[in-house]
């Protein structure tokens, strides 16, 4: 086409525009029956388990279970679930309770004890 000529008039041929569907993202993050009306805290997590003392933050829903914070953890700490427990306080946690029974608060530090060594009280 020349630029003295006329553009060509031409008709919406049905053009239709594919709309892309939205990929459903889903969190990997174990999903719990527990009811998560709790209020987001901020833990630390420390390690003792291997050579060395290991810290991690963590902020999470103190509406979790603690089975199911033991798998993020475990995650963090390269560990199995079943090797060790969470403990606060002198306290091992029960993995059918959530955090907030323990009445955990910003900045509290739960400790990662061997599985060997843990007692319930």
């Amino acid at each position: 086409m020349n630029l003295d000529e006329e553009p060509e008039d031409f008709e919406d041929e049905d053009l239709e525009w594919e709309e892309e569907e939205e990929e459903n993202i889903h969190s990997k993050a174990p999903q719990s029956n527990a009811n998560l009306s709790g209020k987001k805290i901020t833990i630390y997590f420390m390690s003792t388990i291997g050579p060395g003392e290991k810290k991690e933050k963590l902020n999470i829903n103190d509406g979790n279970l603690v089975k199911d914070v033991k798998l993020t953890v475990g995650n963090l700490f390269a560990l199995k679930p079943e090797d060790f427990h969470l403990s606060s306080g002198g306290i091992t946690l029960d993995e059918n309770k959530s955090l907030a029974e323990y009445n955990l608060a910003n900045g509290d530090d739960v400790l990662l004890i061997p599985a060997s060594i843990a007692g319930y009280f």
